[in-house]
C-alpha cells in the first residue's frame, strides 16, 4: 500500500503504474484511440492521426465514419493532436510521429487488452464470444423445443454438456482476464 504499484506484461520489460493505467482507462477519447489500434494497427503499419480523428468523432456522434463533417473532425483531431496522443506517447503507450501524423503500438499498447475486452487470440471481444455461445444454445433449445432439431442424447446428457462447455468458457474468460491484470 505504501509503494507504487505496476502493471508488468510478461511479454516485454514495459511497466505502467496503476495511476497511468486508470487515469487512461478514464478517458473515453484514450480508450477509443487504443480500440482503433487494436482494431486497425494489426500488421505494425502506422495509422493516420486524421483517420484515427475520423473514427473517433463517427463513435462520438454516432454516425458512420462518412458522414463525419469537418467540425466534428477537427474538433477531435485538434484534441488528439495537443493533448491525447502526446500523453500516451509520454507514458510509452504508443508511439506518435507528431511530424508525420502517425500512431502506431508499442510493447505496452498490450497491457489495455484485457481492460478494453479485447484478446487478440481470439480476435473479437470477450462479450461477443458469450453473445454467439449464448444465441448458439438458445437456438439448439428452441429447435429442439419444436421437434425442428433433434439431438441422439438423452436432455440429461445435454445438460450436461451445456453446463460443461458454459464451465469451460467460463474458466477460460477468467484466465484471460487475470492474466492481464496480475
Amino acid at each position: 500500500m505504501g509503494g507504487v504499484q505496476t502493471i508488468e506484461k510478461s511479454t516485454s520489460d514495459a511497466k505502467l503504474s496503476r495511476d497511468t493505467v486508470f487515469k487512461t482507462l478514464s478517458n473515453r477519447r484514450r480508450r477509443l484511440t487504443l480500440r482503433y489500434l487494436f482494431e486497425y494497427d494489426v500488421n505494425g503499419e502506422p495509422v493516420r492521426l486524421r483517420d484515427l480523428a475520423e473514427w473517433i468523432a463517427a463513435a462520438e456522434n454516432n454516425v458512420p465514419v462518412d458522414a463525419v463533417t469537418y467540425k466534428q473532425r477537427k474538433r477531435v483531431y485538434t484534441s488528439l493532436y495537443q493533448s491525447h496522443l502526446p500523453a500516451l506517447h509520454r507514458d510509452g503507450i504508443i508511439q506518435y510521429d507528431q511530424a508525420r501524423g502517425t500512431i502506431s503500438v508499442t510493447p505496452v499498447t498490450s497491457t489495455f487488452d484485457t481492460y478494453l475486452g479485447v484478446d487478440p487470440q481470439m480476435g473479437a471481444a470477450w462479450s461477443t464470444y458469450w453473445l454467439a455461445l449464448g444465441v448458439c444454445l438458445t437456438l439448439i433449445a428452441v429447435l429442439s423445443w419444436f421437434d425442428l432439431f433433434s439431438l441422439p442424447i438423452s436432455s440429461h446428457l445435454l445438460t450436461l454438456l451445456v453446463s460443461l462447455v458454459v464451465f469451460v468458457s467460463a474458466v477460460v474468460f477468467a484466465y484471460h482476464n487475470d492474466r492481464g491484470q496480475e
